[in-house]
């Protein structure tokens, strides 16, 4: 009789399902209102820099910047064509903007009356340039909060058509926007293509609209339990039910395949349905946890957006495994008289006629797959990706358009800043003249550049000093002529650091660059330790499900391969990719796409019972090929939907990545899966309790 973990018996939860169906439905009403109303209860963090290790150095030193010297999210002005006097006065309104710390311009440092030519030169070049003047504008609030946002859209009203805005902190506002603005359409795009699928899957017209209200009932509990942990981050919520939607709708297909089958077996359709939920609790709930091991992976990232998406869409795919063992039967059974009045032609391919193809020249697949995997993995492996934030916006982005501008007119904009311990003037000093000596550094500017070391501390001008000490550090301003990322600017902060580390016990280096170098190092890390976790983690369920040593390594290896070739793609076309795509497509991938490969082997092992194994793969490539190109096409309509709309370049690298990840898994499971079954079928056998004994 068949168990579930801590003795509950399978058979009589099925009983219970088919037999409380009116219960059950009153019950997940219940849920879904409590759910609606505790989803005001989350709130939604635009802050991803929140996120970042707070371990990291450059971490560490934006903290003391935020902390000491109150520098928090930053933005620069550019206006065009405008009179001193001109802009004086829109830099005061910019100043009282609420939100706004404050706006720094040439005339905080000079008398703007005065002729130009008695200007210091080095202090003009940061503010004008010909006829061009920037305005440099700190922030109360990172450049994620809501409150800088307000301010900045407050800022745009005032400059008109006369000036830009770049800068992190418009970057941001850019990406948000973007985001919240998208989310609607490419979420309508899915829902639609997806509902086309199964309309195009199903017999019936009735079938895909439950399938929906059960997982959507998931994805409502889903979201209605994120209160737990108080906020969740915009990336996941822009994407947690798509993705949910996209992975978890096969177990309803699943399911309902299996009960089909079993209305011709059975005396009523309560047994039926009975018998369809213990005969694929087993491969749905092993899809199931193996997705949620997948994603459960990403809590190891040093990076936090990997546990925040790791764990809404956990649970989220735990919500689906619930719903549809529970709520979906019930609608099936309530619903039955009409699913059957409401038939129509199936579209999809039944794979009757391609499946005898297909293993017939399963060796000529196998020889592909053998040439493909070693390229493809050396491919994947030398694979380049990005961090800047700018780079995840298009080239025609407001804010794209502004920094580019800004640093054509100002030259580089890429800044550093190094912090030291106070009351160290002599080591501060030798440290900014050794730093100014290093390739791609343009200038070092701070207190001891601006007066002479020599002069006591109580000559210096209080103002000058609060500029660029606290109570416990100093900080001074590094200027590169190199990009935020690349080997040039990699090399220049290498040997920046090593050069603190020469006069100073403790210091940090922090600003875009620094970070953005920090997580270089942090993430390359991450990808291992996410790739082997999810890796382990999988391989249990599998193992556990299978009682077998052999089909995880080989059905681990089938979708490994797919991921291989995945990523293999963009190197080969000479991309990069943004380096959270990097790091998660592995485990969501494998997670998400292993099912196809245990719903196979499952089926297999049952028609290998009493066939050969050469007509066992021919005839379980008919009874899963539909159901696995099904679950397929909705997870690459619910990603590419997502991919082709948005703009947010980063968002459609993940989700390209996920919908042709579902392609090769497809391909790979259809084609290599069964070869290496049959051909490894004696190996299989000596490691794996109870498989079946080959007929010949």
């Amino acid at each position: 009789m068949l168990k579930l973990k801590g003795g509950i018996d399978l058979n009589k939860l099925a009983k219970f399902v088919v037999n409380h169906k009116k219960f059950i439905l009153i019950l997940y009403a219940v849920l879904i209102l409590l759910s609606l109303f505790s989803m005001n209860f989350t709130s939604i963090n635009y802050d991803l820099s929140s996120y970042l290790p707070s371990d990291m150095n450059s971490i560490k030193g934006r903290n003391i910047l935020e902390n000491e010297f109150k520098i928090k999210g930053t933005a620069s002005v550019l206006l065009e064509d405008k009179p001193y006097f001109e802009v004086q006065n829109i830099k005061d309104k910019i100043s009282k903007v609420k939100g706004v710390k404050s706006a720094v311009w040439l005339d905080d440092a000079e008398d703007i009356k005065k002729a130009e030519s008695f200007m210091d030169e080095s202090i003009k070049k940061e503010f004008v340039s010909g006829k061009y003047s920037l305005i440099q504008v700190q922030f109360d609030d990172d450049n994620d909060s809501l409150n800088t946002k307000k301010a900045l859209s407050e800022i745009e009203e005032i400059i008109g058509d006369s000036g830009l805005i770049g800068g992190p902190a418009a970057v941001s506002k850019d990406v948000r926007e973007t985001t919240d603005r998208e989310m609607t359409y490419y979420s309508i795009a899915a829902f639609i293509i997806i509902l086309i699928i199964l309309f195009m899957a199903m017999s019936s017209f009735i079938e895909p609209i439950l399938f929906f209200i059960a997982i959507g009932t998931a994805i409502l509990l889903n979201a209605g339990t994120n209160f737990i942990f108080k906020s969740i981050s915009s990336t996941t919520y822009s994407a947690a039910s798509i993705l949910q939607l996209a992975v978890s709708m096969d177990y309803s297909i699943f399911l309902l395949h299996r009960f089909i089958e079993e209305k011709n077996n059975c005396k009523n359709k309560d047994e039926a349905m009975i018998e369809a939920i213990k005969k694929t609790f087993d491969s749905i709930s092993a899809s199931a946890l193996t997705t949620i091991c997948g994603f459960l992976a990403l809590i190891v990232m040093k990076y936090g957006i990997g546990r925040d998406i790791g764990l809404v869409l956990s649970k989220g795919v735990l919500f689906s495994l619930i719903t549809v063992i529970t709520l979906l039967p019930c609608l099936i059974l309530l619903f039955d008289d009409k699913i059957e009045k409401h038939q129509h032609k199936i579209y999809l391919p039944n794979f009757n006629k391609s499946s005898k193809w297909l293993i017939k020249h399963r060796y000529v697949s196998l020889i592909i797959a053998i040439i493909t995997a070693v390229p493809a993995f050396l491919a994947q492996s030398n694979l380049k990706y990005y961090y800047a934030n700018e780079k995840t916006l298009p080239p025609t982005s407001i804010s794209n358009i502004s920094n580019s501008k800004i640093n054509d007119i100002f030259s580089n904009q890429n800044k550093l800043i190094m912090i030291v311990p106070k009351d160290n003037k002599l080591k501060e000093t030798e440290l900014m003249d050794s730093i100014e000596k290093i390739d791609n550094v343009k200038e070092v500017a701070g207190l001891y550049s601006a007066v002479d070391k020599f002069i006591p501390d109580s000559f210096i001008p209080k103002e000058a000093k609060d500029n660029f000490e606290s109570d416990k550090y100093s900080y001074f301003i590094i200027t590169l002529n190199s990009e935020l990322e690349g080997k040039n600017t990699k090399d220049a902060i290498n040997k920046i650091r090593n050069a603190a580390k020469g006069k100073f016990n403790e210091w940090y280096l922090t600003g875009e660059a620094a970070i953005y170098s920090d997580l270089e190092d942090v993430t390359s890390k991450d990808f291992v330790n996410v790739t082997i976790l999810s890796i382990i983690l999988i391989g249990i369920i599998i193992l556990i499900t299978f009682k077998s040593i052999s089909i995880p390594l080989i059905l681990i290896f089938v979708i490994e391969l797919g991921i291989w070739i995945n990523l293999s793609i963009p190197y080969f076309q000479g991309k990069s990719l943004n380096f959270i795509s990097f790091i998660i497509i592995g485990a969501i991938q494998l997670g998400a796409t292993v099912d196809y490969a245990i719903l196979f082997t499952s089926r297999y092992k049952e028609n290998i019972e009493v066939m050969p194994k050469y007509d066992a793969a021919v005839k379980t490539i008919k009874d899963t090929g539909r159901s696995i190109l099904t679950s397929s096409l909705i997870l690459i309509a619910g990603t590419l939907s997502v991919s082709f709309i948005t703009s947010i370049r980063s968002a459609s690298e993940l989700t390209l990545l996920i919908g042709r990840g579902a392609i090769i898994s497809l391909i790979l499971v259809l084609t290599v899966l069964p070869t290496l079954l049959m051909i490894f079928n004696g190996f299989i056998k000596s490691t794996t309790y109870k498989w079946p004994k080959e007929i010949k």
